[in-house]
């Protein structure tokens, strides 16, 4: 029987508005998954340079503790400087040259006067005094404290923006006799964030977390500097969040960005990510653009078509040959899309899908039709072994999906397929109670989610467990020795001799190569069960578990004989190296990894001292 204009005229608007439904929600989920994709990936780069820049402060903050350690109390009154000024500079210079962080470093005297440094001393005497700088005076008056940093301050040797890390000298009563002073070299870390790949309209900075003023921008507004400013993550940090997203409009430029902060563990900063919400939807956008046009485009065909069949009934038969022509626009549009779109009647068997939903189920093609409900399709792929998460619990999994499918909120969930594919999927029930459902194929968001991960977590130049990463490991082993599941175990600590006169006479590429030989060496000589890691600069550490001291100088001794039999070739030289190891044994009395690490590095600097290429067990007393 003939459907009648009347007839036909309904069933193209409803098609029209259901197309118009289907393009909105996907207009809106796209929207969404844009600014979603936005705030996971600044979460995932403020991770990363929160990583790095709490590596910086952790070296930076042992480096002056050294420094504090090493220098005499003779040497910080200012009749000493001439007698002492040769010794200082044999403490210092070493590490300033293995430390490109620090800009500077000095010695002030217990009333804030310049001692010694790193620049020359005609440089110093134009320094000045830092007594009534804030940070000093909460060192000299709080005997607890054992570092403190300055607001950024342009410095008064260098002439340029910096912040002051200090770290007290005391005598034997608490009394601050002498202050370590580091000058962070800012453009190093401007280096960092520039390395991000920013789009234009996104920032990348770090604050005080005392009082927010801001310490480091990219793109750089000096005038921008030491200013503080409200916004709902100042708030989040003062409440005690170390981490988190947001999305708001900045004070500064008014421009909407996506947020990602993580506070610095241990000392007062926190890194901020913001990409720019413009830059972040420029694609949807231009999709959304696509999606009007052809919505315009298709109602101007149905508008044509209507006025035909209401005003020219003689016409019935060309009337009713454009209806068939936009009802397979309409078709096509929706197959057209990226998105894979199905669609349920209020008894939940198929009315329709497109063609890009049978592609995401290649394997389900001759069970998805109109008419099949959506509890056969699932039982069919859980027959099929379809769904990874599923396997071992299929009743169970098959029972939770049914119910998000009867509720059809609109919540977005993400589900793992046996093949390694992943899709983020969501349904809807309109008012007539059809649920409309969408499948998008995530598996390369998860992909970089997973490489962002791992660059949090992996030094770029050695491709060994970065300091953050390897800390974590030795806490875990740790806690295994406190609970008696392993017998014994060693950390290793390794430093590369001489490896600043390599990078003088080769070249730094040179040093670069050496490093990544020398982890090769390391990755071939490591167990399944064992852990390397760089630490920084040239220094590396190794966990080697259910190993005693005996065990670890044999393990160590290996390595200082490989590395001895196997010099670098570099273009037509041979670079030959040695390394210095100290060995201690994790104990359950140690009270953290930083424990184990210092009663390692103290027996390795006992193997520099007795002249390098060597092996040194920690004093158990140690």
């Amino acid at each position: 029987m003939l459907m009648t204009p009347r007839a036909q005229t309904r069933m193209l608007a409803l098609g029209f508005a259901g197309l118009v439904l289907v393009l909105a929600y996907l207009l809106h989920l796209g929207y969404q998954t844009s600014l979603a994709r936005a705030s996971d990936d600044a979460d995932n780069l403020a991770q990363t340079v929160d990583g790095q820049m709490s590596a910086t402060m952790r070296r930076m903050d042992a480096t002056l503790h050294q420094i504090a350690a090493r220098t005499p109390a003779a040497a910080l009154q200012t009749s000493a400087v001439p007698r002492h000024r040769q010794t200082m500079a044999d403490i210092l210079m070493p590490y300033k040259a293995q430390f490109p962080e620090l800009r500077d470093i000095f010695v002030w005297d217990g009333e804030g006067n310049i001692l010694y440094g790193t620049r020359l001393p005609q440089d110093l005497q134009r320094s000045g005094s830092i007594a009534q700088r804030p940070d000093f005076q909460h060192l000299k008056s709080h005997p607890e404290a054992t570092i403190a940093f300055s607001e950024l301050v342009r410095g008064h040797v260098s002439g340029q923006l910096t912040v002051a890390t200090y770290v007290p000298v005391r005598d034997a009563q608490g009394r601050m006799i002498g202050v370590i002073a580091g000058s962070l070299n800012l453009g190093y870390f401007e280096q960092i964030l520039r390395t991000l790949r920013l789009s234009p309209g996104s920032v990348a900075f770090a604050r005080s977390s005392v009082d927010h003023k801001l310490v480091i921008r990219y793109p750089w507004i000096e005038s921008e500097f030491n200013k503080p400013v409200r916004n709902p993550i100042q708030a989040r940090i003062d409440a005690g969040e170390i981490a988190g997203q947001a999305a708001f409009r900045a004070v500064t430029d008014g421009e909407h960005r996506l947020y990602g902060f993580r506070k610095i563990d241990q000392y007062p900063f926190y890194v901020v990510i913001g990409i720019s919400a413009a830059d972040a939807l420029q694609n949807w956008y231009r999709g959304a653009t696509y999606v009007v046009a052809f919505i315009l485009v298709l109602a101007l065909l149905l508008g044509v078509t209507l006025r035909r069949m209401a005003h020219i009934e003689t016409q019935r038969e060309a009337a009713m040959a454009e209806a068939d022509q936009a009802l397979q626009l309409l078709s096509e549009g929706i197959n057209s899309l990226s998105a894979g779109i199905t669609i349920y009647d209020p008894e939940d068997r198929v009315v329709m899908c497109n063609e890009a939903h049978l592609r995401l189920f290649k394997s389900l093609r001759d069970v998805i039709h109109p008419g099949k409900s959506f509890e056969e399709i699932l039982r069919t792929g859980l027959q099929r072994g379809l769904y990874a998460e599923a396997l071992g619990q299929e009743e169970a999994w098959l029972a939770r999906r049914l119910r998000q499918h009867r509720v059809a909120d609109g919540t977005q969930y993400e589900l793992e397929l046996a093949d390694g594919r992943w899709l983020q999927f969501s349904e809807h029930r309109t008012p007539r109670g059809y649920i409309i459902g969408s499948r998008i194929d995530i598996t390369e968001r998860k992909k970089l989610e997973v490489d962002l991960r791992e660059q949090a977590s992996t030094d770029a130049l050695t491709g060994l467990p970065n300091r953050r990463h390897f800390l974590h490991r030795l806490e875990d082993e740790l806690g295994r020795v406190r609970r008696r599941t392993t017998s014994e175990a060693c950390v290793l600590m390794l430093d590369l001799d001489h490896f600043k006169r390599i990078n003088d006479q080769y070249g730094h590429a040179a040093g670069d190569s050496v490093l990544r030989h020398f982890s090769n060496i390391l990755r071939h000589e490591l167990r399944a069960i064992d852990i390397a890691g760089r630490m920084g600069g040239e220094e590396f550490a190794i966990i080697l578990p259910g190993s005693g001291p005996q065990a670890a100088q044999g393990f160590a001794q290996r390595i200082c004989d490989k590395l001895a039999e196997h010099p670098l070739s570099f273009g037509r030289q041979e670079v030959g190296m040695t390394v210095s190891i100290g060995i201690a044994a994790i104990v359950p009395d140690d009270l953290s990894a930083d424990a184990v690490l210092s009663r390692a590095d103290r027996a390795l600097y006992q193997a520099k001292d007795a002249g390098r290429n060597r092996v040194q067990l920690a004093d158990k007393s140690s």
